[in-house]
């Protein structure tokens, strides 16, 4: 099966830390260019990584008859017009979340990848975690029992440290969408759609135009319910936990840390399968190869990519899946003006 050619646009630090040693993990694809406005930044990050080709015009990219894919890690508001750009150029799209800065945008995004029969999918990372994978298989076969809540926290001490002239300072961004896009995504996607949110949003700490704090409440199917808890200026440590998930129902409690890869359950009855050996009423602990380690479960995203492009099938990621938790987002801005329950 041909080895597909791809392009990085956008070389800040979630694509050193995240993008970059995912493409040098793929099987099936090769990085052929890094594109970024600070052409330095570009050839330093191609000579760390061993990439051949770097630019700052993605003109260059776009030309490039032999690049199947790109990879967009540039700063939301610029997602859009990437997007599409790469997309009526031929190129299929993995793009950063969020989606973008506007559920319109997100819109005509989804429209562009149709338009151009390219596929268009959305870098949600926790969803390549094999703990969150392993939760999502127990919660689907019922082995928490009857589903009650879900609870996802994710802190950062982020906005203590945001400088004059930074895109998170001097964009609308804020915790909801840099980090509680996350649980929003993986919510709907451990259980169902969301139908209703309640929720509060603030500006307390951080010098920044986005919220620095939000707290909803997300309403599922069934009468379950799901708690977002998001801030961008708490005190983190090095041993703090910054991403929790918890499952709670009727037969069984997980408590899984996202940034570390520790999972703690309890449930009443016994389960095995191949990744997981567990003893009725025993309070388990296990540790995954996670996402943000640097390894393990890196690649997985784009490797599922990846492979859905060789194999000619869907991504499940898709834009709708993006445009959904954008629409999600903006209810919740909605829902903590209006200090009302939200439908969605």
């Amino acid at each position: 099966m041909t080895v597909l050619k791809a392009a990085l646009i956008g070389i800040g630090g979630i694509a050193k830390a995240l993008h970059l040693p995912a493409h040098q993990a793929v099987n099936g694809s090769r990085l052929k260019w890094l594109c970024d406005p600070n052409i330095h930044k570009a050839h330093a990050a191609a000579q760390q990584f061993g990439i051949p080709y770097w630019t700052d015009d993605p003109d260059s990219v776009w030309s490039d008859p032999e690049v199947d894919w790109v990879d967009i890690a540039v700063p939301n508001r610029f997602h859009e017009a990437v997007t599409i750009a790469c997309l009526e150029s031929g190129k299929h799209v993995l793009c950063q979340k969020p989606m973008a800065d506007t559920l319109d945008a997100a819109r005509r995004m989804v429209d562009a990848s149709i338009r151009c029969g390219r596929q268009l999918g959305i870098y949600m990372c926790f969803r390549g975690d094999p703990g969150i994978q392993q939760l999502r298989r127990l919660i689907r076969q019922g082995n928490f029992g009857e589903m009650i809540s879900l609870r996802g926290r994710m802190i950062s001490s982020n906005g203590f440290h945001i400088q004059k002239g930074q895109w998170r300072m001097e964009e609308a961004s804020g915790a909801l969408d840099l980090l509680g896009v996350h649980m929003i995504d993986l919510f709907a996607w451990l259980h169902s759609d969301i139908e209703w949110v309640q929720a509060y949003s603030n500006t307390l700490h951080a010098p920044m135009k986005g919220d620095d704090v939000t707290t909803a409440i997300y309403g599922l199917a069934g009468g379950v319910t799901a708690v977002l808890e998001t801030t961008y200026s708490s005190f983190v440590h090095t041993d703090t936990p910054l991403y929790v998930l918890e499952i709670n129902g009727t037969a069984g409690w997980a408590r899984y840390v996202l940034d570390s890869g520790q999972l703690t359950m309890q449930l009443q009855d016994s389960y095995t399968d191949g990744q997981l050996v567990y003893i009725a009423g025993t309070v388990s602990e296990s540790t995954f190869p996670h996402t943000l380690s640097g390894g393990g479960a890196l690649p997985n995203v784009h490797q599922s990519f990846v492979d859905a492009l060789r194999e000619d099938r869907p991504f499940e990621i898709d834009g709708h899946c993006g445009a959904r938790a954008l629409h999600v987002m903006s209810c919740t801005r909605q829902a903590a003006t209006a200090h009302a329950r939200v439908l969605i």
